[in-house]
């Protein structure tokens, strides 16, 4: 197990706050961490943002934040990780800063970002919350996210072509051969409703290229069960669909199309929004913010 005291060995950052989710999300971090041998850096962070108001002329008090409070959730998710994996496999740290930008912090160095996700009903799911959204479309290295209950299925990814659906696959493979799941690699694309030989047509095609494009990774990580289809429909929806009862849904940060290194793509965004499992999202490193 990784040495979190040295400072120079690579390690999976988790996220935590008050709620049952980012409890959810330790787990996992803990879990994720032991398959690899790495450590976990647990971040909780926090900014009073009572300070912030505007009080020019205006008396009042200014509520303290609870910082014991914050530091006692810490210690007890880091207390967690060694109970687990050892002493030396996790650190914390108490960040007074906001939250997305002190775990963003702490991806430049990390294998793996884990957060936990309260995506409840639709009016969550329109703004799915500014943490998971900033730091899934920041973060330079993969970020997952766990929501919703844990399943024994496949692992599913989406693939379209583009740098990051590469990066998601091999990140896919990767999870596929530590775990022992079998592996769904699903393309999507919306025929048209005219020209039926030419629909045919094109599917053959995909699919000989789908099947060519997977030959590197099939030879590299050859005890991995791998399904490919070629699915007509929208590609959000698909996955989605796909997805329910998969341990694990894998998704590009963009697709094909998508401005490199701004935001999330739709296909990522709509698969943080209605999957049932955790959600993988995984940039192109090459691509990231502030890559060279």
């Amino acid at each position: 197990m990784a040495n979190m005291t040295d400072g120079s060995a690579k390690f999976v950052v988790v996220g935590i706050d008050e709620t049952s989710e980012s409890q959810l999300a330790l787990r996992w971090a803990v879990a994720a961490a032991e398959a690899r041998g790495l450590g976990v850096r647990v971040v909780r962070a926090y900014l009073n943002q009572a300070v912030h108001w505007p009080a020019i002329d205006v008396e009042g008090h200014v509520p303290t934040p609870p910082v014991d409070e914050f530091q006692a959730e810490l210690d007890a998710a880091v207390a967690y990780v060694r109970d687990r994996l050892g002493y030396d496999a996790a650190s914390g740290w108490l960040a007074y800063e906001p939250p997305a930008e002190a775990i963003l912090t702490e991806s430049s160095d990390a294998e793996l970002v884990v957060l936990g996700s309260r995506v409840h009903h639709r009016l969550q799911a329109a703004v799915l919350g500014s943490v998971v959204t900033s730091v899934t479309a920041r973060a330079t290295c993969p970020v997952v996210v766990v929501k919703g209950n844990a399943h024994d299925g496949p692992i599913v990814v989406g693939t379209d072509g583009s740098e990051d659906s590469e990066a998601a696959l091999e990140f896919a493979f990767e999870e596929a051969a530590r775990s022992h799941a079998p592996l769904s690699v699903v393309y999507c694309w919306q025929p048209s409703d005219r020209h039926d030989r030419a629909v045919e047509d094109t599917e053959a095609l995909l699919r000989n290229w789908l099947a060519e494009s997977l030959e590197p990774l099939r030879a590299k990580f050859p005890a991995v069960a791998v399904r490919a289809e070629v699915v007509g429909g929208r590609p959000a929806t698909t996955l989605a669909e796909h997805a329910g009862g998969a341990s694990l849904a894998v998704v590009g940060s963009r697709g094909r199309g998508g401005v490199r290194g701004l935001l999330l793509g739709s296909v990522s965004q709509s698969l943080l929004h209605s999957a049932t499992c955790p959600v993988a999202v995984v940039r192109n490193r090459a691509a990231a913010p502030g890559s060279p």
